[in-house]
């Protein structure tokens, strides 16, 4: 998922930064030789060796396939990654039972999903999850670690861009209204650096992000 911004959006500021990332903590935690795959990988490769699995055939995309039934065995890799991809597909439940099959006892899975985002459907966007609501989602796992991934001023920043952009649908109007808030709000965006660790951050923040282990079998399983 997330393979280009669309339209003028390219040429703007981002509406979002990510002042502690947590992908690189999860890929620093696996053991050499990690079979890691991406599921919803959107163009990107983030280590040499990863499986990069999205729903469309494309260049960079390893393994084609329906997140709700991904063509990977079971038990078969260290680490999957999945990140937002969840918002975008019908049924998320059905896609995390699916990333916990494909994984080894004993695996790493990382995921991030919106919560105070704007609508930005790729090709659709179905969902938005609270902390609670993402840690219930991934409840078969043993969480690690969970809290927030995009902070909230990023995601006062995104809603006020969205806002102004829908006052026309007038092409020509929308980008002229959008273009100067877009610039204007992009500083307020390094307020995050500093409200991302706060207790209630994830009360507005943009996105939330839970890493977990799957159980390993108990002896007789």
């Amino acid at each position: 998922m997330g393979w280009s911004r669309p339209g003028i959006f390219r040429y703007l500021p981002h509406a979002t930064l990510v002042p502690r990332p947590q992908l690189p903590v999860t890929l620093a935690s696996l053991p050499p030789g990690a079979r890691v795959v991406d599921v919803g990988a959107g163009g990107r490769r983030l280590i040499p060796s990863v499986v990069t699995v999205d729903f469309i055939v494309a260049p960079g995309v390893n393994v084609a396939g329906d997140i709700h039934k991904l063509p990977l065995l079971d038990d078969s890799v260290d680490c999957v990654i999945c990140t937002g991809t969840l918002e975008h597909v019908r049924h998320p439940e059905t896609a995390v039972r699916e990333l916990r099959r494909i994984l080894k006892p004993g695996g790493i899975v990382h995921i991030d999903t919106p919560f105070m985002q704007a609508y930005h459907p790729d090709p659709t966007d179905y969902w938005r999850f609270t902390l609670d609501g993402l840690k219930l989602l991934c409840s078969e796992f043993e969480e690690i670690d969970a809290g927030v991934h995009i902070g909230p001023t990023c995601g006062v920043v995104w809603i006020v861009r969205e806002w102004m952009n829908s006052w026309s649908a007038n092409r020509i109007l929308s980008n002229l209204l959008l273009v100067p808030t877009a610039i204007v709000t992009a500083p307020f965006r390094y307020l995050d650096y500093f409200l991302v660790g706060r207790p209630r951050g994830h009360h507005a923040a943009a996105a939330l992000y839970f890493r977990g282990r799957k159980p390993a079998r108990r002896t007789g399983d």
